[in-house]
């Protein structure tokens, strides 16, 4: 019965983890595809919620330990490529920020496809692609 006790509690820990991934994933898509509608739309307010979306799940993977504990095993030596992924995402998200301060969509517009190629190069790692 212990046993039983200590293995349910062991998938629940990992199902939790699981599906905080899946949702934080699902968030980032939901702020990519409002960016995105925001540029085509004219809104630059949608604009800045999608940016404020993935900046705020991309806040998940701030150290090693995050990191790794969301990379599948056969993937953790990866953990450092992954870490410096969340970095270029966070340091692209403030700089597509400061160019919606200054008006300057085309730049800000710019910035949005090294968001999707941050994004890219994660997925890359992560499923091998």
């Amino acid at each position: 019965m212990k046993k039983l006790v200590i293995s349910l509690s062991l998938l629940a820990a990992l199902g939790l983890q699981a599906s905080d991934i899946g949702a934080n994933m699902k968030v980032m898509r939901d702020g990519l595809l409002e960016i995105q509608d925001g540029f085509l739309y004219n809104n630059k307010t949608m604009v800045m919620s999608g940016v404020a979306k993935i900046e705020e799940s991309n806040k998940m993977f701030h150290d090693k330990q995050s990191v790794a504990a969301y990379l599948p095993e056969n993937k953790k030596q990866l953990v450092g490529v992954t870490l410096l992924s969340a970095q270029h995402l966070k340091n692209d998200l403030e700089s597509m920020n400061a160019y919606l301060s200054q008006n300057s969509m085309l730049e800000a517009a710019s910035v949005h496809s090294d968001v999707i190629r941050d994004c890219t190069r994660c997925h890359a790692i992560v499923r091998g692609w």
